[in-house]
């Protein structure tokens, strides 16, 4: 990638919190990827594996896929594909988070358990695919600043800030993905999220595209953008010119791909609304969701 198309990054993110002019100009100095590891999250999970001894055993992260931080009002939510969420044990993420008060980058863990997944109610039928959409209400890191998407409700369409697009996309609009694969043929030293640009191709409509045996339902979209296992949870925003007052805008989450014939499926961005409005209802007392070591996690 070259440095234009990294740029073009450095409006997407917006900081937790009021920031002074100075607070400003050092953000805006900040490196896209610091920022990306505050907003996008590769949710994993702990799985025992044997070693060289059979009565020992140690722990490895074993990726689930890709997620990011939604915001609405002062709520903090957590949204990813279905497929991801929907599993017989918890995930976790480590999420490069700033301290308030120094402005040192620090990661922690969030601990995502298993039953407190919302899901969309359209739960399909024996031809067609459920809505591939979760998400998750979740408490504050109190102290610590993340990146997120900010949405403002649908009664305030016009609300300036406000990120999650009323309008679902179509062809032949640009579009940008953010994931983290979990196989690309090299080894990452360290968790770096891949970006790839294309076009919504085609909006389904009706039953009418088929995966695994089954349509799709009639929101679902086509992106003509390779995509690996592992990005099944990413963020798909619009492509913006950064010289520009265009708004980034989040557009949808990626759900599928068949990466011979280079194309991915994403739910779009009126799914992700209708989801958060059920997860909107769960309460967050006594929940624990922030650890610093992601093992055992603090009580909020």
């Amino acid at each position: 990638m070259n440095k234009k198309f990294f740029l073009s990054f450095s409006l997407l993110f917006i900081l937790l919190g009021t920031l002074t002019v100075a607070e400003c100009q050092q953000e805006e100095k900040e490196s896209f990827y610091s920022k990306s590891n505050r907003l996008i999250l590769r949710l994993e999970h702990s799985e025992r594996s044997s070693v060289e001894r059979a009565d020992h055993s140690i722990a490895r992260s074993k990726p689930d896929g890709t997620a990011f931080f939604v915001q609405w009002n002062d709520e903090l939510y957590v949204v990813t594909a279905r497929h991801v969420a929907e599993k017989k044990y918890d995930l976790r993420a480590k999420v490069w988070s700033k301290l308030v008060n120094s402005g040192e980058t620090k990661a922690v863990f969030l601990h995502l358990p298993k039953n407190r997944w919302v899901y969309h109610p359209d739960r399909g039928d024996a031809e067609t695919r459920s809505v591939d959409v979760a998400a998750i209400k979740i408490s504050w890191l109190q102290g610590y600043q993340v990146m997120t998407f900010l949405y403002a409700g649908e009664g305030k369409k016009e609300e300036k800030g406000n990120q999650l697009s009323f309008q679902d996309p179509e062809p032949p609009q640009p579009v940008l993905v953010f994931g983290f694969p979990s196989e690309i043929g090299f080894e990452l030293t360290e968790q770096k999220p891949l970006g790839r640009m294309g076009i919504i191709s085609m909006v389904a409509g009706k039953k009418f595209i088929k995966m695994e045996g089954k349509f799709l339902e009639e929101r679902a979209c086509l992106i003509d953008i390779p995509a690996f296992p592992g990005n099944s949870g990413s963020p798909v925003i619009n492509q913006f010119d950064p010289t520009t007052p265009s708004p980034v805008k989040l557009l949808g989450v990626l759900f599928g791909t068949n990466p011979k014939k280079h194309y991915a499926v994403i739910e779009p961005v009126s799914r992700i609304r209708e989801t958060l409005e059920i997860a909107r209802r769960q309460s967050l007392e006594g929940l624990s969701f922030w650890s610093s070591t992601g093992s055992h996690p603090d009580k909020p």
